[in-house]
């Protein structure tokens, strides 16, 4: 089994949350082409779909894996950590929420991805070094968003929970069904794959690509700049 020192980062995990942030910028490139008028395209087309949701899933799961493998560096109680560590997240997902407020406004984004990474932290690290929990919590939360998204209600109160009203509209939205579900199934893989925060097979893997760790490193930072930067060079192409 490969041994990890406490301090060494798994670089195939950042590589791994650096193809995210690849296929999010790509998705978004796509999704602003659209917003701005520059193309016409079909956003519900099966190809852009589930790049959407494949670069959504491929977040959340790694969320869950950080999430085991911080518990397996840190130990046991450490729960303000977690605590502060979600309430800042989801400070930063209403920073979104405000700015969205401004602009463009319609579609304000309510409960994002930001607000669940942030509300899911909170809630899901006591299941972290606890893999059956994990795995029976996971199809639960999968199964409840499966039901969850056939309802309705008729207030916003409950939409971080999955219950939307008719006409509900976003630009970005994660609610905790059945999402929390993915987040759980990451930190059973974690737990499985890196018991004890070392790596289940021997060795490293030989090839690294450290762009992609790059990226996967400073990942909620591109989050926060790569919008705009997208929006900003499609605007001036479309003005020259």
């Amino acid at each position: 089994m490969g041994v990890a020192s406490s301090r060494e980062r798994f670089h195939e995990v950042d590589a791994m949350r650096g193809i995210a942030v690849v296929m999010m910028i790509i998705y978004h490139v796509i999704f602003d082409l659209n917003f701005l008028g520059a193309v016409k395209l079909d956003m519900t087309s099966p190809l852009i779909w589930i790049t959407g949701r494949l670069t959504s899933f491929l977040f959340i799961f790694l969320v869950g894996v950080s999430l085991s493998l911080s518990h397996s560096r840190r130990g046991s109680g450490c729960t303000g950590h977690y605590i502060k560590r979600g309430i800042r997240i989801f400070l930063y997902g209403l920073l979104i929420t405000a700015v969205t407020w401004i602009y463009p406004h319609e579609g304000f984004i309510v409960f994002g991805m930001l607000h669940f990474i942030g509300a899911a932290v909170i809630i899901t690290y006591p299941f972290a070094g606890r893999r059956l929990p994990s795995v029976i919590g996971a199809l639960l939360a999968l199964a409840a968003g499966v039901w969850v998204s056939g309802l309705r209600a008729d207030t916003l109160f409950f939409v971080w929970l999955g219950l939307k009203p008719p006409g509900f509209y976003t630009l970005d939205y994660f609610p905790l069904l059945p999402w929390i579900g993915v987040v759980l199934l990451g930190i059973f893989t974690g737990d499985t794959l890196y018991p004890g925060y070392r790596r289940r097979w021997k060795g490293e893997l030989q090839r690294r690509n450290h762009t992609l760790e790059f990226l996967g490193k400073n990942s909620l930072a591109i989050y926060f700049i790569h919008q705009p930067v997208i929006l900003a060079v499609i605007w001036l192409l479309m003005n020259i």
